[in-house]
């Protein structure tokens, strides 16, 4: 599929995105956007992982902001080694900004000496909860992950954002100390156990204290505005 100009529903502040990885996702997460996208029935994105071929190809020119693997996890423990420093290579000869973004954050701290310049990592904390709605580590085990990886820019994501626990929540945030922090809702009616619009106005109140927030459309259900 190539390179990617973004639409209205991924990250305003991305340009483009690039999935040299193909194969199922095993984090398995039961909102997954791929679940009822035109995507997740693709042939790509099933059986086991693989590099795509042809992209290690392709020109990713210069001056964008590209976020690998928007599609799958290229962090997940079932990704070889072998594929993410390919993949991390090949990004390297690209002058661009790149996301990095995985929900096996102790997994980036493995190939922090690869990433590109310009890169920024990230983790996905739609709660301090566990809801058991993934294969993928609990939010506690990212969050201690994500804590420990000493990086200069590093984002989180809140979407689709779970009801939380607001002191704790808060002071996980704080702790990793991100440039910003993207807050979504679920788009897709999943019928999530979602936050009050209070709770988390009181949130957004909160992290603006220390750090920048980016605020996705979809959040305006929730908020009821």
């Amino acid at each position: 599929m190539g390179l990617n100009k973004t639409n209205g529903n991924m990250y305003p502040w991305v340009t483009h995105t690039w999935n040299p990885l193909a194969g199922k996702c095993q984090h398995d997460c039961s909102y997954c956007y791929m679940k009822r996208s035109f995507l997740g029935n693709l042939k790509k994105y099933k059986g086991e992982v693989r590099l795509t071929e042809g992209e290690l190809d392709i020109d990713l020119g210069a001056g964008k902001t590209i976020f690998v693997g928007s599609a799958t996890d290229i962090f997940g423990e079932w990704v070889p080694g072998s594929a993410i420093k390919s993949i991390l290579s090949y990004c390297r000869k690209f002058p661009n900004n790149y996301l990095f973004q995985s929900k096996n954050p102790r997994r980036i701290a493995e190939f922090l000496e690869l990433l590109p310049k310009n890169s920024t990592i990230g983790t996905t904390l739609e709660t301090n909860r566990n809801y058991n709605i993934s294969q993928a580590p609990q939010p506690p085990q990212r969050y201690q992950d994500f804590l420990s990886i000493e990086y200069p820019r590093k984002m989180i994501s809140i979407e689709p954002i779970l009801d939380f626990d607001l002191e704790e929540f808060l002071m996980w945030i704080e702790k990793i100390n991100p440039e910003f922090v993207s807050i979504g809702a679920d788009s897709k009616n999943y019928d999530l156990q979602e936050p009050d619009s209070n709770k988390i106005e009181e949130l957004i109140k909160g992290i603006k204290e220390f750090t920048e927030i980016r605020s996705k459309k979809n959040l305006k259900r929730v908020l009821k505005i």
